[in-house]
């Protein structure tokens, strides 16, 4: 065990060093960082955000489970407006313009909206289906989305073939959210997956499931009645697989109404599903508390068991082939990578309990905190397509820290920052802040970076935010410009700081 940990350290502070320097390292690692958390609280107290998705225009989308309303922020200028729809919305996709569906599982129905417009709304024929999770994908209507009827124990399609809304303009008043930003630094790990070979002479077993058509939803039911259908995935030939917890994997065949079984590893439990664009489905295990990944030509399973993990709730797969996941319980925002076996683990502010998750195309990974009750975006963009070579970085000598102010009382402090910057590299920069022990980064800390848009003398002013649960001690804050936010830092001044934060 102490072999291990001292592992562990040693591999963190490698990670660092390549940070410092600017290079990727070996051939073939894993380049990973400490990234930026910013934060955007939500308005209305305990909404139980839920689904999200990021429009071409870049707003967010999401839903507020318990507020009853469908949310949108636009991070360029931090306003947040909320609208209210039927009770208990769950999931959501945004279509090519900018029209939302979501479901309604208290309400047992599906609505379309345009965020400032009219609406519809499509009751679901079985009763207390409690619809979730929406995906896109293949049919004969004019829009063909799949759900799961999670209590229904039914896989459907909705397939309308023309929507009408009442079109009323409707004014949604913007709130004015201040973003907080938190540094967080991974912890690494690298893990040897479990293989569960299957045989490719047996083919899965196969049954026939009768479909049940009514106006635009087609219907499905499954024959494993004791488990609730949790997710839903569309895979690139059109075939639909769905996930019941410990029951097999299953693949619907839309046109043919048949199901082929996948089992799971004894004491597994299938929650999250994807399927990539080579066909491998990919899901979370509850029970062992894993990443899976199922091949359906051989039927071999692989398993990574997620170090220290709880609840691994939400999976995608970026274009590179890594698999990021929540870990609702566990507070985190997890990378696996598949051809190394490494975790990358993000540790989010205690209680946030994140859900789902979305990388937007400029490549910013998007996610719900549940219970945190608030949106927050993973600067990964530089992780997920780092640069060949040295990384550009602000000299130390181009910004000279000139003066300086400090205050602090319970859980904030204040900090006036007087400064030269001579524009060596260029402008706009950023001035971050990090709290330190014993030459530690403390993680339990919201500071904003602020931007510094202007060459020459200047004067920033920053707070600090503590948000632990119990006392805390530091002895030093630290200064550092940075290009990007998910780029290197550089160390401008270290001020001695011994104080005590009480939450």
């Amino acid at each position: 065990m102490l072999w291990e940990v001292t592992g562990v350290i040693k591999q963190r502070m490698w990670v660092l060093v390549f940070l410092w320097v600017g290079i990727l390292g070996l051939s073939g690692a894993a380049w990973a960082q400490v990234l930026p958390l910013t934060i955007w609280e939500i308005p209305t107290h305990n909404s139980l955000p839920h689904a999200i998705a990021v429009g071409a225009d870049g707003k967010v989308y999401f839903t507020e489970f318990s507020g009853n309303k469908v949310g949108q922020l636009d991070p360029r200028t931090n306003e947040l407006r909320e609208r209210p729809v039927g009770a208990g919305p769950s999931g959501l996709v945004l279509n090519d313009d900018g029209g939302l569906f979501i479901t309604l599982a208290i309400d047992n129905a599906i609505q379309f909206l345009v965020f400032t417009g009219g609406t519809a709304s499509w009751a679901i024929p079985t009763a207390n289906a409690w619809p979730e999770v929406l995906v896109f994908g293949t049919g004969p209507g004019k829009v063909n989305l799949w759900l799961n009827e999670r209590q229904g124990r039914k896989v459907a399609r909705f397939s309308p073939t023309q929507i009408f809304v009442t079109l009323p303009l409707i004014t949604v008043p913007a709130v004015s959210v201040t973003p907080k930003t938190l540094n967080l630094e991974p912890v690494i790990q690298k893990v040897i997956p479990d293989v569960y070979p299957g045989n490719p002479l047996l083919p899965p077993p196969i049954a026939l499931f009768p479909a049940t058509a009514s106006g635009p939803f087609t219907e499905w039911a499954s024959f494993v009645t004791d488990r609730q259908v949790e997710r839903v995935a569309v895979a690139p030939d059109g075939k639909v697989w769905f996930s019941q917890g410990e029951a097999p994997l299953c693949r619907l065949d839309p046109d043919t109404n048949t199901v082929l079984y996948y089992g799971l590893p004894i004491g597994s439990a299938g929650l999250a599903l994807l399927v990539d664009p080579a066909g491998n489905v990919w899901f979370s295990d509850t029970k062992r508390v894993a990443i899976g990944r199922l091949d359906p030509t051989t039927c071999d399973i692989s398993l990574w068991a997620i170090p220290e993990g709880r609840e691994p709730f939400a999976i995608l797969v970026s274009a590179s082939g890594e698999v990021w996941f929540t870990d609702r319980e566990g507070d985190t925002i997890g990378k696996l990578s598949p051809a190394t076996g490494e975790f990358c683990l993000y540790q989010l502010p205690p209680g946030s309990h994140p859900l789902f998750l979305v990388l937007s195309a400029d490549g910013m990974l998007w996610f719900t905190a549940e219970r945190g009750n608030y949106l927050g975006r993973l600067a990964v963009k530089a992780e997920a397509q780092p640069s060949v070579g040295p990384t550009v970085v602000v000299p130390p000598q181009s910004f000279v820290v000139t003066g300086y102010t400090l205050s602090q009382s319970g859980n904030k402090a204040e900090l006036t920052v007087s400064y030269v910057y001579d524009g060596t590299v260029s402008v706009p920069i950023w001035l971050g802040v990090e709290i330190i022990r014993e030459g530690t980064v403390l993680s339990d800390f919201l500071v904003e970076p602020v931007q510094i848009v202007d060459i020459g003398a200047g004067k920033v002013s920053l707070v600090v935010t503590y948000h632990g649960t119990a006392i805390c001690q530091s002895d030093a804050i630290r200064l550092a410009v940075f290009l990007a936010s998910a780029g290197p830092r550089t160390t401008v001044k270290e001020i001695p700081f011994k104080t005590t934060w009480i939450p």
